[in-house]
């Protein structure tokens, strides 16, 4: 009873934790501290950076937008330069000595320097043993450099506002040896450089984190003062460009969309923002696309429009020209005033073929290239790569959205016509009693209950019906008496000949 009690006040007390971080105000800015390092606008700020042995994150003020660039590094360990070969040297003098020397002396002499080299080696040996060294880092060599371009997202553009007000968390003053030693500031490599419009430069070595923590020692390496910087000022620019890249490529408030015009070669369509029912009595207002001028619904268009919207950049390119790809659509959403809010456009490009590692290339059999789809907004300035699965459902459903009406969209009653509403409100080939199977209907005037005569025991399907009652025969008309037919008879089998007698039988006659 006492462990139930217990896993019962756990129980309350998780739900009202996670309540709480549920409904807490996601709104509240991030804590980066209330030290001021320095107070500047955005844009008085040049370029921030960040450099570590794998790694370099540069964000740079274009103007009127902020891009990005993250070079991953890849390093290996360098290869040691192999020590000359001593037997060589020791060969070769010991054979020089064996000439020019006579006989014994010249081994007593090798032999004395072979035992003294000897003592020599051992008592090096010794020494350096009884004093253990401490390993020498493993020197690394870079092997490549691989750089991807982006224009900044939001998490972007809220490092460059947070390094724009610098704060620190606390100013830990002028550490000492052992300060810098525990703040893991004695060996690091990582540095976040800060340039200025007017040409200066702040510059911080990145230390370790705070105990229990993530947020992490910086020093200044102009006023040589430490300080705690929050992890927001770090965790993104340590990440890179999966965390600062623009995610939506239409950079404005979907909510504000009114209309979408959607362009493919000669052909255009516009779809607006209608209010329909949901299905069911309690179901609420739901909003989708529709036509312009009825109003009225369309599936086919708001599915169209709903997968463009799944067009998310993967990748920036931005050595690609747009000159170089086949444009598929164009999507133009405006607001419902008119304005325009931006284009999205579908580009097609064949990425040309690359051979495998360690093949050599055939003039006969060249690599075939590859199909790539691009968007370009006014958001992403350059060529952004998207997933294909998704540019192709777009591409091959062009055909279908151009053509789709709102009445093409039915519900299905399954207790309805399952031919639909065709003329004459008849289903094809007749009215009531129509057989979808091929029978022919009852004769006119003939009553719901004039039996049919069944087919004749052992005629099969091909036999013949009987012909149904003469019209006007009624309900209560009796049935049509009719003689049984005789199944026909099956040929007889042909005569068993007589079996030969046996051998025994013979030999008993005689």
């Amino acid at each position: 009873m006492r462990g139930a009690i217990i896993h019962g006040v756990l129980l309350v007390v998780m739900l009202v934790y996670g309540y709480r971080t549920w409904t807490r105000d996601k709104t509240v800015e991030p804590n980066v501290g209330s030290v001021v390092l320095w107070d500047k606008p955005e844009a008085d700020i040049k370029s921030i950076e960040y450099k570590s042995d794998k790694k370099i994150v540069k964000l740079e003020n274009r103007g009127d937008y902020w891009w990005g660039a993250d070079t991953t590094i890849e390093l290996r360990p360098k290869k040691k330069a192999e020590p000359a070969a001593a037997g060589s040297g020791a060969g070769s003098a010991a054979g020089s000595g064996a000439g020019a020397g006579s006989g014994s002396a010249v081994a007593q002499a090798g032999s004395a320097a072979g035992s003294a080299a000897a003592g020599s080696a051992a008592g090096s040996g010794a020494g350096s043993g009884s004093g253990a060294k401490k390993p020498e880092p493993i020197e690394m060599e870079e092997v490549s450099r691989k750089t991807r371009e982006f224009p900044l997202g939001d998490a972007g553009d809220k490092i460059v506002k947070n390094y724009a007000a610098a704060r620190a968390l606390r100013d830990l003053g002028t550490p000492t040896d052992a300060t810098t030693k525990d703040y893991k500031l004695d060996d690091a490599k990582t540095t976040i450089a800060v340039t200025f419009k007017d040409g200066s430069t702040k510059t911080f070595l990145v230390g370790g984190s705070v105990y229990g923590g993530s947020d992490k020692y910086v020093q200044d390496q102009q006023s040589k003062k430490a300080y705690v910087f929050s992890r927001d000022l770090l965790a993104s620019l340590e990440i890179g460009e999966s965390s600062l890249h623009l995610t939506d490529p239409r950079g404005f408030d979907a909510a504000k969309i009114g209309s979408v015009t959607i362009n493919a070669g000669d052909k255009s369509r516009t779809a607006i923002r209608v209010t329909t029912h949901g299905q069911g009595e309690s179901a609420g207002e739901v909003k989708t696309w529709g036509e312009p001028d009825t109003k009225k619904p369309n599936q086919t268009v708001a599915n169209f429009i709903d997968n463009a919207n799944n067009l998310r950049p993967v990748e920036y390119a931005s050595n690609l020209k747009v000159s170089d790809m086949k444009p598929v659509l164009k999507l133009t959403y405006k607001e419902e005033q008119g304005a325009t809010l931006g284009t999205l456009t579908l580009y097609k490009y064949d990425k040309p073929g690359e051979l495998p590692p360690g093949a050599t290339l055939d003039p006969a059999n060249p690599p075939k290239p590859e199909t790539e789809y691009y968007i370009m907004t006014e958001k992403t300035r350059v060529p952004a790569l998207v997933r294909k699965d998704t540019a192709q459902r777009a591409e091959q459903d062009i055909e279908t959205v151009f053509t789709a009406k709102p009445e093409d969209v039915k519900s299905v009653d399954p207790h309805g016509n399952p031919f639909g509403n065709a003329p004459g409100g008849t289903p094809p080939g007749g009215g009531a009693g129509f057989n979808p199977h091929g029978a022919p209907p009852p004769v006119p005037g003939m009553g719901s209950a004039a039996p049919m005569t069944p087919p004749h025991a052992g005629a099969g399907n091909a036999a013949p019906m009987t012909p149904p009652p003469h019209a006007g025969a009624g309900s209560a008309a009796p049935a049509v008496k009719t003689e049984p037919t005789k199944p026909a008879t099956s040929p007889a089998p042909p005569p068993v000949p007589p079996k030969a007698p046996s051998p025994a039988a013979g030999s008993a006659a005689h």
